[in-house]
């Protein structure tokens, strides 16, 4: 998954009830081994008692979503970390355990050979889940969005993410490497006095490197995803925008 866009936040179910999700197939690229999809949470549908099914679905939420097959290999996590007055960069280290990554049959394909290598990557469910804790921790934790909610009346939802990659880990950096802490490094950028908190994320993790040179191997901070993602701030009661933060926050 490399793009979600268009999102559309409506409602939630509500707890303990049933969704259906569905999707249509948009747009497919075989030049890029792309798909774009079209994506929307609905209501269950029912029938009324003479059983006829009911013509009344609620749309929950909507998105279009951009699935990529052609493997991402990202070698250096270098990027400008400079900040403006609006923005703010943080880094925070995160537990990752052996069962969060997958191994897949990574191909790779030139002009006159295809060779195959097994590989490991962290799939994007938990990409998303390490970005979800350090946003968190830069909105103060769930104790203040707690607070944020009951308080103030306001929610943070994301609304896009645009730029997504995964690249891999071979299968000796995996195999030594699974389960240390990863690394997410974010730039938040603030719009809209706040309303819009655009996410910059990055997902690290430190390699050993042996060096003829030294007795203890050196260190390698190796990409392992990266995405942009939009996050704004609703009425809890309205679920429209707000820019009313407190000052607290």
């Amino acid at each position: 998954m490399t793009a979600i866009t268009n999102q559309k936040f409506r409602s939630s179910p509500t707890l303990g009830s049933e969704y259906v999700v569905t999707g249509q197939l948009v747009e497919r690229s075989g030049a890029d081994n792309t798909e774009v999809w079209q994506m929307d949470m609905v209501s269950l549908p029912t029938n009324d008692i003479n059983g006829n099914a009911d013509e009344v679905v609620i749309v929950y939420n909507a998105a279009t979503v951009t699935l990529s097959s052609t493997p991402h290999v990202l070698s250096s996590p270098d990027e400008d970390v400079s900040t403006s007055s609006s923005e703010l960069y943080h880094s925070q280290s995160f537990p990752c355990y052996p069962d969060e990554f997958d191994m897949h049959l990574q191909t790779t394909t030139s002009t006159d050979t295809r060779t195959q290598q097994y590989a490991y990557h962290i799939p994007i469910r938990s990409v998303t889940n390490f970005f979800e804790r350090h946003r968190t921790t830069y909105l103060g934790g769930p104790d203040k969005l707690r607070k944020l909610q009951q308080e103030d009346g306001i929610l943070f939802v994301i609304t896009a993410m645009d730029d997504g990659e995964i690249c891999w880990l071979d299968a000796i950096d995996g195999a030594n490497h699974l389960g240390r802490d990863v690394i997410v490094e974010t730039k938040f950028v603030a719009k809209r006095r706040g309303m819009v908190v655009e996410c910059y994320h990055r997902l690290l993790m430190d390699i050993d490197i042996d060096d003829d040179d030294h007795d203890s191997p050196s260190k390698s901070r190796k990409l392992l995803a990266k995405a942009t993602m939009t996050m704004m701030a609703l009425n809890k009661d309205t679920y429209r925008p707000t820019s009313n933060l407190p000052q607290w926050l």
